[in-house]
């Protein structure tokens, strides 16, 4: 404390960042306060520098380089000059909204390329927990197991990320709670067609998202990822990645059914809060994605969900991926997912026919085998 520390800092509701210098005994003073996410600096051992990065979802993380106050930074590199020029990419904006209980959230909102205001557009809702920080996040057009907000404006759409607070022993209920109220004020804003919202998640959002479409008719269309659906059966079985049973995060970890909430002890909870055990109420088209291979959920939860969709009589499809793990590793699978997930969304949310593997299935006997992930749908 004998000298100045430097402090991170953070706007909670206006997303800025940079850098602040305390003094001990004094208040931080600020040396660096953009509306830009600032990457962590790199300090020269026996210089008076530093390296850093600044990003916004339409600036590429380039190097700047400063004194050991931020003083004059200055840009040092221009890594993919062009991207804005070859690809059409959308823009930002901070939406706010409360949920039901009058709970101050944040979502941030993806525009299209070549936004026109009082349009309504199609709207896919990604989300985890708490997606507004992401904001200022530069969005790297990948291959993996979830959509992009680049990829996805660049085509149309509207990408809504919004942020979710929980109640303990009521996670899927929160989850309902909050994206659904983040989808009417978008709604009310006059951003978003109401007709054609889609919602996706993967592993604790795969939950979230498999759970709400259980709940509500607000989407048209639903793809889950890798997600645990039946917290009873979840409970003990084994987190093969890190070889521990599911107990403890289901009690007091990212589920949060309470501490001492067991399925003995809470029975109806786990149950209610179990997409499985609301499956008669799903009237929205969904798709899962599961890795045989999942050492996070195992196999089973998706697999479970699946069949019981398919015994009532659910629009459901499963993209099960032999060998692989919680997250798609492959490159061959992770652009086929991308390219199924784009088609299930077209189709529903944009009106595009449906294409073959959609309307007819792929026999297990020609799985990998596929010709017609980009055929044109028969007459």
């Amino acid at each position: 404390m004998s000298k100045p520390l430097l402090l991170s800092t953070y706007g909670e509701w206006t997303k800025k960042s940079g850098y602040s210098e305390l003094v001990a005994g004094g208040s931080p003073s600020s040396l660096l306060w953009l509306d830009k996410s600032i990457g962590a600096p790199i300090a020269a051992k026996n210089a008076d520098r530093l390296v850093f990065t600044e990003q916004t979802f339409n600036e590429y993380p380039n190097y700047w380089v400063a004194d050991k106050r931020f003083a004059t930074p200055r840009q040092v590199t221009d890594a993919q000059p062009d991207i804005f020029k070859q690809f059409a990419w959308g823009t930002k904006k901070l939406i706010d909204f409360k949920n039901s209980k009058g709970v101050r959230l944040q979502a941030t909102l993806t525009l299209p390329a070549g936004y026109e205001p009082g349009k309504k557009y199609p709207m896919l809702v990604y989300f985890y927990e708490l997606m507004s920080d992401t904001h200022h996040t530069f969005s790297f057009p990948v291959y993996d197991d979830r959509p992009h907000m680049s990829t996805y404006a660049s085509n149309g759409y509207l990408v809504l990320q919004p942020d979710v607070r929980y109640e303990i022993g009521r996670p899927g209920s929160s989850a309902l709670d909050c994206v659904t109220s983040a989808v009417k004020k978008v709604i009310e804003l006059g951003y978003a067609d109401p007709a054609h919202i889609g919602l996706q998640g993967h592993s604790w959002g795969g939950y979230q998202s498999s759970f709400i479409v259980t709940q509500t008719d607000i989407f048209a269309a639903v793809v889950t990822g890798a997600p645990p659906t039946d917290l009873t059966s979840f409970y003990d079985t084994l987190y093969r990645s890190s070889g521990s049973i599911q107990q403890g995060i289901t009690e007091v970890g990212q589920v949060r059914m309470g501490a001492g909430a067991t399925p003995w002890s809470a029975h109806d909870l786990f149950e209610s809060q179990s997409p499985v055990h609301n499956a008669p109420k799903i009237k929205t088209p969904f798709m899962i994605l599961q890795g045989t291979a999942d050492g996070s959920v195992d196999y089973g939860q998706g697999l479970e969900f699946y069949a019981a969709a398919r015994r009532l009589g659910k629009q459901v499809i499963l993209l099960s991926y032999p060998d692989e793990a919680h997250h798609l590793g492959r490159k061959e699978n992770q652009k086929d997912f991308q390219i199924r997930m784009r088609q299930f969304f077209d189709h529903y949310l944009k009106g595009a026919p449906a294409p073959v593997w959609m309307t007819e299935g792929v026999p297990q006997l020609k799985k990998g085998l596929d010709p017609t992930i980009l055929a044109t749908p028969k007459k």
